[in-house]
């Protein structure tokens, strides 16, 4: 009898070992826009801040869930498909808790050198054929949120890689978007010219400031506990020796 007790017990045990030491799996919307998110391979430098963050905290399993900047709005507000969107500015209309800034972006306008393009503010662009990124309006002030109502060659689109492929095929004069997206697009894509795309062919009109973006989560006790980590990350540097990895602009 005190043999099965024993193994009952034991069974029990190891059980509990078992469940106790079960990670909670915490699913993270993410965008596809390389170099910062790279949906084959999930992989990307802000995957990596996010990896590096998490890496504080093994009582949790990140799963990555990519979608577009739209869907990961809707999802954060009323889904149930993530718990934690990445990538979320505080203009955004979100109901949801944001975390420390933790994302670093740098939008410009890029113009080819042959279009001789004189554009020091924002104003310039008025009248021109631009591709921007998905949910450009919302993000680069009113002045550009009026220009691009107005101006019916202004388009979105959900994938940066199309902005850059646009504005080279001459289709749009104008990319509007992050800077290191398009020199990741310029080497990363195979084009039939590629004396074209040096850099030294492109103008880059810097017309607005670095931005930072947050995570968000739906449960604020998580937020808090994320906080912390990117605080001490912060603090010793990791985030920066990231950026500093791939060699990202400051």
């Amino acid at each position: 009898m005190s043999k099965i007790l024993s193994g009952l017990l034991f069974t029990y045990l190891l059980l509990f070992s078992t469940v106790s030491t079960a990670q909670q799996v915490i699913k993270v919307g993410v965008g596809n826009f390389p170099p910062y998110f790279i949906e084959k391979g999930t992989r990307g430098l802000f995957v990596e801040i996010i990896d590096e963050i998490f890496k504080e905290l093994p009582q949790y399993e990140v799963q990555y869930i990519p979608m577009s900047n739209n869907r990961i709005l809707h999802e954060i507000n009323y889904g149930k498909s993530i718990d934690v969107a990445s990538n979320i500015f505080p203009s955004s209309k979100v109901k949801a808790y944001l975390s420390e800034p933790v994302f670093r972006f740098r939008d410009v306008a890029v113009s080819k050198k042959s279009a001789q393009l004189i554009i020091n503010n924002i104003s310039d662009l008025q009248g021109k054929s631009i591709a921007a990124y998905q949910g450009a309006t919302e993000l680069l002030g009113e002045q550009f949120k009026n220009i691009a109502k107005e101006n019916t060659k202004y388009s979105e689109h959900a994938h940066p890689k199309d902005t850059t492929l646009l504005m080279l095929s001459g289709e749009k004069v104008i990319r509007v978007g992050d800077i290191n997206i398009f020199w990741y697009d310029l080497k990363n894509k195979y084009y039939s010219d590629e004396a074209s795309i040096a850099r030294n062919n492109f103008t880059v009109h810097y017309l607005w400031p670095f931005t930072y973006s947050n995570m968000a989560f739906k449960d604020k006790s998580l937020k808090d506990v994320v906080n912390k980590v990117i605080k001490e990350l912060k603090q010793n540097g990791s985030i920066e020796k990231i950026y500093a990895s791939h060699e990202m602009q400051k």
